[in-house]
């Protein structure tokens, strides 16, 4: 328990300290409870108010869900949305749990598309939560400085040191964003997750 609220911690540190768009949901299968936070602002996110509400909302109920310990013993599944898009992430204890999990964001009102990278395996250790707190971190950081990327428009995940990017961006902006990712220490694998728009 204590190791959990430590990384729901450290997770939450990471999200405020560079607060654009990113919503991150933890969920810490067999803790008494979850954390989110959220910071986002509508006045830079390309999506709408209503889009915006609709996504935190799935993001906070699938998160319930799944943090159900009955249903999801011994594993680690985190969730994140944008434009009613759900990216699930992190470990599972079997195929059997991997499909239920996949089934109930499918089925869950709203969502329109389902991302499953979750793995078959024990939970990652505190050691590798940690690391992946700091590359999206550092990842943050640089997008913020770099030249043609719309940061408020990039939402940012790590899970076992693989970067998973999410939002509205242009071709040319996707490309300039996977560039920046690839540079990023410590990372293994950048997955693009991103909702084209035409380039101006």
């Amino acid at each position: 328990m204590r190791g959990n609220m430590s990384r729901t911690l450290n997770l939450l540190a990471a999200c405020v300290a560079v607060g654009f768009l990113n919503s991150c949901a933890v969920v810490a299968v067999g803790a008494v409870g979850a954390a989110a936070a959220t910071g986002a602002a509508v006045g830079t996110d390309p999506r709408s108010g209503g889009a915006l509400v609709d996504d935190n909302s799935i993001q906070s109920k699938l998160s319930g869900k799944y943090g159900n310990s009955d249903n999801f013993p011994d594993s680690n599944i985190y969730v994140d949305v944008f434009n009613k898009s759900v990216l699930l992430t992190g470990q599972v204890k079997d195929d059997a749990q991997k499909q239920f999990a996949e089934n109930i964001a499918r089925g869950y009102p709203g969502v329109i598309k389902i991302y499953d990278y979750l793995n078959v395996r024990l939970p990652s250790s505190m050691g590798s939560r940690s690391t992946d707190s700091m590359i999206t971190t550092q990842l943050k950081t640089q997008l913020l400085t770099a030249s043609g990327v719309p940061s408020n428009s990039i939402k940012v995940v790590t899970t076992e040191t693989v970067i998973y990017m999410m939002g509205m961006v242009t071709p040319a902006e996707a490309e300039s964003a996977a560039n920046v990712a690839a540079k990023v220490g410590g990372a293994s694998k950048v997955v693009t997750l991103f909702d084209y728009k035409s380039n101006k």
